[in-house]
Protein backbone atom coordinates (compact mmCIF):
# COMPACT_ATOMS: atom_id res chain seq x y z
CA UNK A 1 0.00 0.00 0.00
CA UNK A 2 1.10 3.38 -0.89
CA UNK A 3 2.52 5.78 1.91
CA UNK A 4 -0.43 8.14 1.93
CA UNK A 5 -3.27 5.66 2.55
CA UNK A 6 -1.23 3.40 4.93
CA UNK A 7 -0.70 6.72 6.95
CA UNK A 8 -4.34 7.54 6.80
CA UNK A 9 -4.72 3.77 8.14
CA UNK A 10 -2.14 4.65 11.23
CA UNK A 11 -4.01 7.84 11.76
CA UNK A 12 -7.37 5.47 12.41
CA UNK A 13 -5.64 2.71 14.26
CA UNK A 14 -3.91 5.24 16.50
CA UNK A 15 -7.54 6.90 17.31
CA UNK A 16 -8.32 3.17 18.15
CA UNK A 17 -5.21 2.73 20.22
CA UNK A 18 -6.00 5.60 22.25
CA UNK A 19 -8.95 5.28 23.43
CA UNK A 20 -8.17 1.42 24.20
CA UNK A 21 -5.10 2.29 26.00
CA UNK A 22 -7.09 5.09 27.93
CA UNK A 23 -9.69 2.46 28.94
CA UNK A 24 -7.52 0.19 30.20
CA UNK A 25 -5.58 2.32 32.61
CA UNK A 26 -8.56 3.62 34.08
CA UNK A 27 -9.85 0.19 34.83
CA UNK A 28 -6.14 -0.46 36.13
CA UNK A 29 -6.54 2.48 38.73
CA UNK A 30 -9.95 0.86 39.80
CA UNK A 31 -8.76 -2.40 40.02
CA UNK A 32 -5.68 -1.59 42.02
CA UNK A 33 -6.98 1.29 44.12
CA UNK A 34 -5.03 3.85 42.96
CA UNK A 35 -5.84 7.45 44.18
CA UNK A 36 -8.06 9.65 42.25
CA UNK A 37 -6.03 12.43 41.91
CA UNK A 38 -4.12 14.94 39.40
CA UNK A 39 -1.39 11.64 38.93
CA UNK A 40 -3.15 9.42 37.77
CA UNK A 41 -5.42 11.69 35.21
CA UNK A 42 -1.85 12.39 33.87
CA UNK A 43 -0.93 8.74 33.84
CA UNK A 44 -4.30 8.01 31.60
CA UNK A 45 -3.33 11.01 29.36
CA UNK A 46 0.11 9.99 28.97
CA UNK A 47 -0.75 5.83 28.47
CA UNK A 48 -3.47 6.84 25.91
CA UNK A 49 -1.20 9.66 24.12
CA UNK A 50 1.58 6.65 24.21
CA UNK A 51 -1.01 4.08 23.01
CA UNK A 52 -1.98 6.04 20.55
CA UNK A 53 0.90 6.85 19.01
CA UNK A 54 2.32 2.93 18.74
CA UNK A 55 -1.07 2.07 17.60
CA UNK A 56 -0.25 4.55 14.41
CA UNK A 57 3.05 2.74 13.95
CA UNK A 58 1.57 -0.67 13.83
CA UNK A 59 -1.23 0.65 11.48
CA UNK A 60 1.38 1.75 9.22
CA UNK A 61 3.44 -1.28 9.26
CA UNK A 62 0.71 -3.38 8.56
CA UNK A 63 -0.97 -1.39 5.89
CA UNK A 64 2.63 -1.67 4.20
CA UNK A 65 2.92 -4.77 4.62
CA UNK A 66 -0.35 -5.97 3.62
CA UNK A 67 -0.63 -3.87 0.58
CA UNK A 68 -4.00 -2.71 -1.49
CA UNK A 69 -7.76 -3.42 0.84
CA UNK A 70 -8.38 -0.66 2.63
CA UNK A 71 -10.85 -2.07 5.40
CA UNK A 72 -8.88 -5.12 5.68
CA UNK A 73 -5.68 -3.53 6.37
CA UNK A 74 -7.73 -0.93 9.08
CA UNK A 75 -9.36 -4.35 10.25
CA UNK A 76 -6.48 -6.41 10.99
CA UNK A 77 -4.60 -3.25 12.40
CA UNK A 78 -7.19 -2.39 14.96
CA UNK A 79 -7.89 -6.29 15.60
CA UNK A 80 -4.06 -6.36 17.11
CA UNK A 81 -4.47 -3.32 18.90
CA UNK A 82 -7.73 -4.52 20.50
CA UNK A 83 -6.21 -7.71 21.25
CA UNK A 84 -3.24 -6.42 22.71
CA UNK A 85 -5.20 -4.19 25.24
CA UNK A 86 -7.13 -7.30 25.93
CA UNK A 87 -4.77 -9.24 27.06
CA UNK A 88 -2.87 -6.28 28.86
CA UNK A 89 -6.69 -5.55 30.59
CA UNK A 90 -7.11 -9.23 31.26
CA UNK A 91 -3.56 -9.96 32.97
CA UNK A 92 -4.24 -6.94 34.84
CA UNK A 93 -6.95 -8.48 36.35
CA UNK A 94 -6.29 -11.59 37.28
CA UNK A 95 -3.50 -9.90 39.36
CA UNK A 96 -5.92 -7.07 40.70
CA UNK A 97 -7.43 -7.14 44.18
CA UNK A 98 -11.32 -6.89 42.77
CA UNK A 99 -13.88 -6.63 45.51
CA UNK A 100 -16.86 -9.17 45.14
CA UNK A 101 -20.05 -7.46 45.01
CA UNK A 102 -23.96 -8.56 45.38
CA UNK A 103 -26.39 -6.34 43.18
CA UNK A 104 -23.81 -4.29 42.14
CA UNK A 105 -22.74 -3.14 46.01
CA UNK A 106 -19.44 -3.32 47.59
CA UNK A 107 -19.53 -6.72 50.66
CA UNK A 108 -18.37 -6.19 54.18
CA UNK A 109 -17.75 -9.58 56.10
CA UNK A 110 -19.39 -9.61 59.34
CA UNK A 111 -17.65 -12.08 61.95
CA UNK A 112 -18.50 -13.14 65.34
CA UNK A 113 -15.55 -14.58 67.67
CA UNK A 114 -17.31 -16.77 70.55
CA UNK A 115 -14.43 -16.98 73.00
CA UNK A 116 -13.59 -20.52 75.23
CA UNK A 117 -15.68 -21.21 78.11
CA UNK A 118 -14.44 -19.85 81.30
CA UNK A 119 -13.30 -16.57 79.40
CA UNK A 120 -12.99 -13.23 81.15
CA UNK A 121 -15.42 -10.46 79.74
CA UNK A 122 -12.74 -9.08 77.27
CA UNK A 123 -11.83 -5.72 78.01
CA UNK A 124 -9.08 -2.96 76.17
CA UNK A 125 -8.35 -2.29 72.65
CA UNK A 126 -9.03 -4.57 69.91
CA UNK A 127 -7.61 -5.27 66.26
CA UNK A 128 -9.07 -7.00 63.44
CA UNK A 129 -7.08 -7.57 60.43
CA UNK A 130 -8.22 -9.46 57.34
CA UNK A 131 -5.97 -10.62 54.53
CA UNK A 132 -5.34 -12.32 51.08
CA UNK A 133 -2.71 -14.95 50.81
CA UNK A 134 -2.30 -16.60 47.34
CA UNK A 135 0.40 -19.58 46.99
CA UNK A 136 0.90 -19.39 50.35
CA UNK A 137 2.09 -15.72 50.45
CA UNK A 138 -0.05 -12.94 52.21
CA UNK A 139 -0.79 -10.54 49.20
CA UNK A 140 -2.05 -7.70 50.76
CA UNK A 141 -4.34 -6.87 53.98
CA UNK A 142 -6.75 -3.95 55.59
CA UNK A 143 -7.86 -3.13 58.87
CA UNK A 144 -11.32 -3.89 59.75
CA UNK A 145 -13.18 -2.88 63.07
CA UNK A 146 -13.25 -5.72 66.69
CA UNK A 147 -16.02 -4.16 68.45
CA UNK A 148 -14.92 -5.21 72.07
CA UNK A 149 -17.97 -2.08 73.10
CA UNK A 150 -20.49 -4.77 71.67
CA UNK A 151 -19.56 -7.87 73.44
CA UNK A 152 -21.99 -9.73 74.54
CA UNK A 153 -22.79 -12.81 76.62
CA UNK A 154 -24.26 -16.60 75.76
CA UNK A 155 -24.55 -20.14 76.90
CA UNK A 156 -21.77 -18.65 79.48
CA UNK A 157 -19.06 -17.26 76.76
CA UNK A 158 -18.44 -14.22 75.42
CA UNK A 159 -19.02 -13.35 71.78
CA UNK A 160 -16.73 -10.70 69.88
CA UNK A 161 -18.49 -9.02 67.00
CA UNK A 162 -15.55 -8.17 63.94
CA UNK A 163 -16.38 -6.78 60.91
CA UNK A 164 -13.81 -6.12 57.48
CA UNK A 165 -14.57 -4.38 53.78
CA UNK A 166 -14.34 -7.73 51.38
CA UNK A 167 -11.46 -5.58 49.19
CA UNK A 168 -10.35 -8.45 47.36
CA UNK A 169 -11.76 -11.91 45.60
CA UNK A 170 -8.18 -13.35 45.34
CA UNK A 171 -7.03 -16.34 47.43
CA UNK A 172 -7.68 -17.37 50.32
CA UNK A 173 -9.08 -15.07 53.11
CA UNK A 174 -7.82 -14.96 56.95
CA UNK A 175 -8.55 -13.13 59.82
CA UNK A 176 -6.49 -12.02 63.18
CA UNK A 177 -8.14 -10.50 65.86
CA UNK A 178 -6.43 -9.41 69.19
CA UNK A 179 -7.48 -7.58 72.72
CA UNK A 180 -4.27 -6.17 73.67
CA UNK A 181 -1.49 -8.58 73.62
CA UNK A 182 -4.31 -11.44 73.66
CA UNK A 183 -4.57 -13.50 70.56
CA UNK A 184 -8.44 -14.76 70.36
CA UNK A 185 -8.57 -16.15 67.68
CA UNK A 186 -6.64 -16.31 63.78
CA UNK A 187 -9.13 -18.21 60.84
CA UNK A 188 -9.83 -19.40 57.69
CA UNK A 189 -12.77 -17.83 56.70
CA UNK A 190 -14.56 -20.23 54.49
CA UNK A 191 -16.35 -17.97 51.54
CA UNK A 192 -16.02 -18.49 47.91
CA UNK A 193 -14.22 -15.75 45.79
CA UNK A 194 -17.76 -13.99 44.68
CA UNK A 195 -20.19 -15.25 47.85
CA UNK A 196 -23.98 -15.32 46.92
CA UNK A 197 -27.22 -13.97 48.50
CA UNK A 198 -27.08 -17.58 50.74
CA UNK A 199 -23.73 -15.92 52.35
CA UNK A 200 -26.06 -12.94 53.65
CA UNK A 201 -27.49 -15.34 56.53
CA UNK A 202 -25.39 -16.54 59.49
CA UNK A 203 -23.06 -19.49 58.87
CA UNK A 204 -23.02 -22.46 61.25
CA UNK A 205 -20.16 -21.95 63.47
CA UNK A 206 -16.62 -23.08 62.87
CA UNK A 207 -14.17 -24.91 62.59
CA UNK A 208 -16.20 -27.79 62.17
CA UNK A 209 -14.89 -31.02 62.63
CA UNK A 210 -14.26 -33.90 60.02
CA UNK A 211 -16.90 -36.87 60.22
CA UNK A 212 -15.85 -39.20 62.56
CA UNK A 213 -14.00 -36.55 64.89
CA UNK A 214 -14.85 -35.54 68.10
CA UNK A 215 -16.77 -32.20 68.01
CA UNK A 216 -14.62 -29.01 68.57
CA UNK A 217 -13.91 -28.28 72.10
CA UNK A 218 -15.17 -25.20 73.57
CA UNK A 219 -12.09 -24.59 75.32
CA UNK A 220 -11.02 -23.18 71.95
CA UNK A 221 -12.44 -20.32 70.26
CA UNK A 222 -14.56 -20.63 66.95
CA UNK A 223 -16.42 -18.14 64.89
CA UNK A 224 -19.24 -17.40 62.51
CA UNK A 225 -19.71 -15.62 59.10
CA UNK A 226 -21.58 -13.54 56.91
CA UNK A 227 -21.48 -11.13 54.24
CA UNK A 228 -23.40 -7.81 54.27
CA UNK A 229 -24.12 -5.03 51.27
CA UNK A 230 -22.27 -1.88 52.37
CA UNK A 231 -24.88 0.77 51.32
CA UNK A 232 -23.72 3.44 48.41
CA UNK A 233 -23.39 6.68 49.93
CA UNK A 234 -25.74 8.90 50.18
CA UNK A 235 -25.98 11.62 47.59
CA UNK A 236 -24.76 14.95 48.56
CA UNK A 237 -27.63 17.24 49.52
CA UNK A 238 -29.25 19.36 46.80
CA UNK A 239 -29.01 23.31 46.92
CA UNK A 240 -32.22 23.86 48.49
CA UNK A 241 -31.40 21.47 51.03
CA UNK A 242 -28.17 22.56 51.76
CA UNK A 243 -29.03 25.91 51.76
CA UNK A 244 -32.23 24.77 54.40
CA UNK A 245 -29.66 23.18 56.72
CA UNK A 246 -27.59 26.34 56.52
CA UNK A 247 -30.86 28.40 57.53
CA UNK A 248 -31.92 26.07 60.05
CA UNK A 249 -28.03 26.25 61.96
CA UNK A 250 -28.65 30.23 61.28
CA UNK A 251 -31.82 30.29 63.01
CA UNK A 252 -30.50 28.38 65.89
CA UNK A 253 -27.27 30.36 66.65
CA UNK A 254 -29.87 33.41 66.75
CA UNK A 255 -32.36 31.70 68.81
CA UNK A 256 -29.82 31.34 71.86
CA UNK A 257 -28.88 34.80 71.53
CA UNK A 258 -29.95 36.12 75.79
CA UNK A 259 -32.38 38.69 75.68
CA UNK A 260 -30.07 40.31 77.72
CA UNK A 261 -27.42 40.15 75.30
CA UNK A 262 -25.64 43.50 74.09
CA UNK A 263 -27.16 45.28 71.11
CA UNK A 264 -23.99 44.96 69.26
CA UNK A 265 -25.15 41.29 69.25
CA UNK A 266 -28.19 41.66 67.00
CA UNK A 267 -27.20 44.45 64.87
CA UNK A 268 -25.49 42.18 62.46
CA UNK A 269 -28.94 40.27 62.20
CA UNK A 270 -30.86 43.25 60.68
CA UNK A 271 -28.14 43.53 57.47
CA UNK A 272 -30.92 43.24 53.91
CA UNK A 273 -28.97 40.08 53.17
CA UNK A 274 -30.08 38.47 56.49
CA UNK A 275 -33.43 35.96 56.11
CA UNK A 276 -36.52 37.76 56.78
CA UNK A 277 -37.48 36.10 59.56
CA UNK A 278 -34.01 36.76 61.40
CA UNK A 279 -34.11 40.28 60.76
CA UNK A 280 -37.90 41.06 61.29
CA UNK A 281 -37.23 39.16 65.01
CA UNK A 282 -33.74 41.03 65.37
CA UNK A 283 -35.47 44.21 65.20
CA UNK A 284 -38.42 43.87 67.15
CA UNK A 285 -35.88 42.78 69.83
CA UNK A 286 -34.03 45.75 69.30
CA UNK A 287 -36.63 48.01 69.16
CA UNK A 288 -38.10 46.61 72.39
CA UNK A 289 -35.12 47.35 74.61
CA UNK A 290 -35.78 50.29 77.03
CA UNK A 291 -32.46 51.84 76.69
CA UNK A 292 -32.40 51.43 72.83
CA UNK A 293 -31.50 55.07 72.63
CA UNK A 294 -28.29 55.29 74.94
CA UNK A 295 -26.87 51.84 74.04
CA UNK A 296 -27.25 53.26 70.09
CA UNK A 297 -25.79 56.42 71.33
CA UNK A 298 -23.33 54.93 72.53
CA UNK A 299 -22.41 52.62 69.87
CA UNK A 300 -21.96 55.74 67.48
CA UNK A 301 -19.19 56.85 69.26
CA UNK A 302 -17.13 53.48 70.01
CA UNK A 303 -13.67 54.31 70.06
CA UNK A 304 -10.62 51.79 69.58
CA UNK A 305 -8.56 49.79 67.45
CA UNK A 306 -8.82 50.62 63.73
CA UNK A 307 -11.30 49.12 61.60
CA UNK A 308 -13.23 46.99 64.30
CA UNK A 309 -14.21 49.95 65.91
CA UNK A 310 -15.30 51.55 63.48
CA UNK A 311 -17.27 49.37 61.96
CA UNK A 312 -19.09 48.64 65.00
CA UNK A 313 -20.04 52.63 65.03
CA UNK A 314 -20.79 52.16 61.68
CA UNK A 315 -22.83 49.02 62.37
CA UNK A 316 -25.13 51.40 64.82
CA UNK A 317 -25.55 54.21 62.38
CA UNK A 318 -26.52 52.04 59.45
CA UNK A 319 -29.11 50.43 61.81
CA UNK A 320 -30.79 54.31 62.60
CA UNK A 321 -30.61 53.77 58.71
CA UNK A 322 -32.85 50.78 58.26
CA UNK A 323 -34.92 51.75 61.29
CA UNK A 324 -39.18 52.27 60.14
CA UNK A 325 -40.01 54.99 61.48
CA UNK A 326 -36.78 56.45 63.43
CA UNK A 327 -36.97 57.34 66.37
CA UNK A 328 -36.43 61.71 66.53
CA UNK A 329 -34.84 60.85 70.11
CA UNK A 330 -31.66 59.42 68.31
CA UNK A 331 -31.54 62.69 66.28
CA UNK A 332 -28.83 64.20 69.51
CA UNK A 333 -26.77 61.07 69.20
CA UNK A 334 -26.56 61.45 65.51
CA UNK A 335 -25.44 64.50 65.82
CA UNK A 336 -23.02 63.77 68.21
CA UNK A 337 -21.91 61.58 65.74
CA UNK A 338 -21.33 64.02 63.27
CA UNK A 339 -19.27 65.97 65.51
CA UNK A 340 -17.05 62.91 66.46
CA UNK A 341 -16.15 62.73 62.61
CA UNK A 342 -15.63 66.17 62.32
CA UNK A 343 -12.86 65.94 65.03
CA UNK A 344 -11.42 62.41 63.63
CA UNK A 345 -11.10 64.34 60.39
CA UNK A 346 -9.20 67.51 62.00
CA UNK A 347 -6.89 65.02 63.73
CA UNK A 348 -6.22 63.02 60.40
CA UNK A 349 -5.48 66.66 58.41
CA UNK A 350 -2.93 67.32 61.27
CA UNK A 351 -0.71 64.35 60.60
CA UNK A 352 1.48 63.53 57.85
CA UNK A 353 1.59 60.59 55.40
CA UNK A 354 4.87 59.58 57.07
CA UNK A 355 2.74 59.24 60.34
CA UNK A 356 0.11 57.35 58.95
CA UNK A 357 1.70 55.25 55.79
CA UNK A 358 -1.55 53.51 55.10
CA UNK A 359 -4.14 56.36 55.43
CA UNK A 360 -5.73 54.18 58.49
CA UNK A 361 -7.38 57.32 59.81
CA UNK A 362 -8.79 58.51 56.80
CA UNK A 363 -10.23 54.35 56.01
CA UNK A 364 -11.60 54.55 59.90
CA UNK A 365 -13.65 58.31 58.88
CA UNK A 366 -14.77 56.62 55.82
CA UNK A 367 -16.54 53.89 57.50
CA UNK A 368 -17.99 55.99 59.85
CA UNK A 369 -19.25 58.11 57.40
CA UNK A 370 -20.80 56.24 55.31
CA UNK A 371 -22.72 54.52 57.86
CA UNK A 372 -23.57 58.65 59.08
CA UNK A 373 -25.30 59.46 56.00
CA UNK A 374 -27.60 56.29 56.29
CA UNK A 375 -28.75 57.17 59.44
CA UNK A 376 -28.93 61.37 58.23
CA UNK A 377 -31.20 60.18 55.67
CA UNK A 378 -33.79 58.41 57.28
CA UNK A 379 -33.70 60.87 60.08
CA UNK A 380 -34.20 63.85 58.09
CA UNK A 381 -36.71 62.10 55.70
CA UNK A 382 -39.03 60.77 58.95
CA UNK A 383 -38.22 62.72 62.03
CA UNK A 384 -37.36 65.92 60.68
CA UNK A 385 -33.57 66.24 61.33
CA UNK A 386 -31.21 68.52 60.18
CA UNK A 387 -27.38 67.77 60.04
CA UNK A 388 -26.56 70.81 57.71
CA UNK A 389 -23.87 72.04 59.73
CA UNK A 390 -22.01 68.93 60.30
CA UNK A 391 -21.99 68.01 56.85
CA UNK A 392 -21.30 71.12 55.98
CA UNK A 393 -18.14 71.15 58.33
CA UNK A 394 -17.39 67.52 57.22
CA UNK A 395 -17.30 68.90 53.33
CA UNK A 396 -14.85 71.71 54.45
CA UNK A 397 -12.33 69.58 56.27
CA UNK A 398 -12.68 66.81 53.21
CA UNK A 399 -11.03 69.08 51.06
CA UNK A 400 -7.64 69.68 53.00
CA UNK A 401 -5.85 66.41 52.30
CA UNK A 402 -6.32 65.94 48.50
CA UNK A 403 -3.64 62.97 48.78
CA UNK A 404 -6.65 60.87 50.40
CA UNK A 405 -8.91 58.35 48.45
CA UNK A 406 -10.89 58.33 51.14
CA UNK A 407 -11.58 61.79 52.12
CA UNK A 408 -11.45 62.74 48.28
CA UNK A 409 -13.74 60.09 46.77
CA UNK A 410 -16.01 59.22 49.12
CA UNK A 411 -16.40 61.69 51.78
CA UNK A 412 -16.00 64.52 49.83
CA UNK A 413 -18.47 63.78 46.85
CA UNK A 414 -20.81 62.84 48.69
CA UNK A 415 -20.93 65.21 51.24
CA UNK A 416 -20.30 67.77 48.54
CA UNK A 417 -23.79 66.68 46.37
CA UNK A 418 -25.77 66.34 49.89
CA UNK A 419 -24.93 70.05 50.20
CA UNK A 420 -26.26 71.19 47.65
CA UNK A 421 -29.09 68.59 47.41
CA UNK A 422 -30.29 69.74 51.16
CA UNK A 423 -28.80 73.05 51.53
CA UNK A 424 -28.54 74.59 48.09
CA UNK A 425 -24.63 74.94 48.26
CA UNK A 426 -22.83 74.93 44.90
CA UNK A 427 -20.17 72.27 44.91
CA UNK A 428 -16.93 73.52 44.15
CA UNK A 429 -14.96 72.87 40.67
CA UNK A 430 -12.56 70.73 42.11
CA UNK A 431 -15.30 68.69 44.05
CA UNK A 432 -15.70 64.92 42.86
CA UNK A 433 -18.85 64.84 40.21
CA UNK A 434 -21.38 62.72 41.84
CA UNK A 435 -21.21 58.81 40.40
Amino acid sequence: MPWLPAIGIGILTGIIGLLTSGLVTDCYLVWYHRPNDVGSSFLVVGMALLGGLLASILGVIVARVMGPGGWKVFGSSSGLVLAVNGLIAMALYLGADIPPIIGGQSLRLEMEIRLPLGHAKPLGKGEFILASVVDGVQKTSQSGELRVDAVRLEDDRWIVPAEAKLFSSRGMRITAATIGDEDIGGFVVPLPKHPGEAYERWSEWYPQSRPGDPPWPNTKSSFRIRVARIPPPSPPPTAQEWAAQREAMEQAKFDLIPADAPISDLIPYTEPHIAEKRRIGALKRIISRPALVRELSSLMLTDGPYDEAAREAAAALHLIGRLDPPSADLIPGVLAAGRDIVARIRKFNASTPEQDPNYEAAADVDIRFNGWMDAVRNLRAKAGGNFLPELREILELSRVRPDSQAMQGDIRRVASYYMKLWGGVEPLPSDPPPR
